[in-house]
């Protein structure tokens, strides 16, 4: 009896709708049978790819294949852009630990993307473990079919201006403070420096 593997386990079949778990419109996926009869067919989500499915969808898959593969392209392009920029930068609002008042997920880097680059790009793509919730970076993986790759995401911290207001009028007190400290230190050592001349006078006087 032959032995039973990953492939016989499963069946071919023709995508009829994009779905992020399985493929894209018009490609050839494997999958479980009782999840097919149970789900794809009933849901008309996906189709037997049977000799004569096959034949009847040829071209829509051809065409289909084809603009799967600028896709790919086109993302091959927009990783090598972001990775010359050294990633991309996200702002978020933080507390004095670092900690994030609201965490980055999939759907923040995609949109972050489109925002500088102009493209749009799925956010289920982006595998995270787990949302990211503080300030730092972060390697974060893209697939897509056969094309792979890491996106370097930079969390900061958004700054605060009336904080950074406060700050920069408390080092402006201090500088008036220190001025007024050196003004008072040179007025001192100007009142030194006329004794000295004085007694030294003195001195030449009644000698």
């Amino acid at each position: 009896m032959a032995k039973r593997t990953a492939t016989n386990r499963t069946i071919e079949v023709i995508m009829l709708q994009n779905d992020k778990h399985l493929g894209e419109k018009y490609e050839i996926v494997r999958v479980k049978p009782i999840f097919a009869r149970n789900v794809l067919f009933p849901n008309k989500i996906a189709i037997l790819a049977d000799k004569e499915a096959k034949n009847n969808y040829a071209q829509k898959m051809e065409a289909a294949k084809i603009s799967r593969e600028k896709k790919a392209a086109s993302l091959e392009d927009l990783f090598s852009k972001i990775t010359a920029d050294g990633g991309i930068e996200i702002t978020r609002k933080a507390n004095k630990d670092n900690t994030l008042y609201a965490k980055v997920d999939e759907n923040d880097i995609a949109e972050k993307i489109k925002e500088v680059y102009g493209m749009e790009v799925e956010s289920h793509l982006f595998k995270l473990k787990k949302k990211l919730n503080e300030v730092g970076t972060y390697p974060v993986v893209f697939t897509y079919n056969d094309l792979k790759r890491e996106v370097v995401v930079k969390i900061v911290a958004e700054v605060d201006e009336k904080a950074a207001k406060k700050e920069e009028e408390k080092e402006e007190v201090k500088e008036v403070v220190k001025t007024k400290e050196e003004i008072r230190a040179e007025r001192e050592a100007a009142k030194a420096k006329e004794k000295a001349e004085k007694i030294a006078k003195l001195k030449e006087k009644y000698k």
